[in-house]
């Protein structure tokens, strides 16, 4: 009783729950500014399923099957603090910019820039410790693979 109340309040196994991946704290990252708008358009839950493949190697099925599992946590999640927590131990400077980058993806996959889905990407960028000009670096690499420039 007492080793689970120390690992309670030590925050080590927060509900008694192993620390996320990082592919499924990326993954619901991904569909929490998909889902910033209100709304999960299609095309931007078709880009994030084909991120996840890309980046990790994984085939059509696993990553649909990743995205629901994120799906499901963030439905229950309380906060998004464990995510950022596994996402800032296992990703260094490059790759944190390349988390940014595909956020900026989901972002523009619409063909527009919400306002919320830009205020969490600030926010994102913050609590992931992203530097100002890698945060503006992702966005304009992004930009300048075709996404649209606005909203």
């Amino acid at each position: 009783m007492f080793d689970r109340l120390r690992s309670l309040l030590s925050g080590d196994a927060a509900s008694g729950r192993a620390a996320p991946s990082e592919q499924l704290s990326t993954a619901l990252l991904l569909l929490e500014l998909a889902r910033a708008d209100f709304e999960i358009a299609a095309v931007e839950r078709a880009r994030v399923g084909a991120m996840l493949a890309q980046r990790y190697g994984l085939p059509p099925a696993a990553a649909e099957a990743l995205m629901q599992q994120a799906e499901a946590e963030v439905g229950t999640a309380v906060s998004l603090y464990d995510y950022l927590k596994t996402l800032n131990a296992e990703l260094d400077a490059p790759g944190k910019r390349r988390l940014m980058e595909m956020l900026w993806e989901v972002a523009y996959a619409d063909g527009r820039l919400d306002k919320y889905e830009e205020q969490l990407l600030r926010k994102l960028a913050d609590l992931l410790y992203v530097a100002e000009k890698d945060y503006i670096g992702a966005k304009l690499s992004v930009l300048e693979q075709g996404a649209p420039p606005h909203g």
